[in-house]
């Protein structure tokens, strides 16, 4: 073999080389790429279901107090007093005891989700809020039980807001 083709063997192999090495660290930027890719897509698709659940578990807890408050209605109406006081107070205890998990729901969104569903959950807390205290008041018989149905009215409202304020967020996400 002659000194020029030794010398086209020799830079091929060294070209073959390079180019290998070039190819093999191309490889492997873009797997690094495409990893950093599919990690933050899996980390905004645990953030939305996330806040997914957050919502879920609000509704959940809403609806339970709303529950318990289209159920006091019907025992305003009992005409003895005793009874009447009786059935009241136990509804009072069920929704003091729905309150902490609804408390907790609501600390939860506050925490993990935007400022629209937030405010809707903070405006159902202070609808919740109202009716209770119209509750108490007509108890008491401080009150008509009108201003407990508005307030009812209004908490279910909110509670609508809230749904429709979270199915807002996840369509912006």
């Amino acid at each position: 073999m002659d000194d020029g083709a030794l010398w086209v063997a020799l830079l091929t192999a060294a070209t073959a080389v390079v180019a290998s090495w070039v190819t093999s660290k191309g490889n492997a930027q873009a797997a690094r790429v495409q990893a950093r890719a599919a990690a933050e897509a899996a980390e905004v698709a645990r953030k939305r279901e996330a806040r997914r659940a957050t919502h879920l578990g609000f509704i959940q807890q809403a609806n339970d107090m709303g529950i318990l408050y289209r159920r006091i209605p019907r025992y305003l109406k009992v005409e003895d007093q005793a009874a009447r006081r009786a059935s009241l107070a136990e509804l009072r205890d069920q929704l003091r005891d729905a309150y902490g998990p609804f408390m907790r729901s609501l600390a939860v969104v506050s925490l993990e989700c935007r400022p629209g569903p937030t405010a809707a959950a903070n405006a159902v807390h202070t609808a919740s809020g109202e009716a209770y205290v119209r509750l108490i008041a007509v108890e008491e018989e401080i009150q008509e039980a009108d201003g407990f149905r508005q307030a009812v009215d209004v908490y279910l409202a909110s509670v609508d807001s809230f749904i429709e304020a979270a199915r807002q967020a996840e369509h912006h996400v």
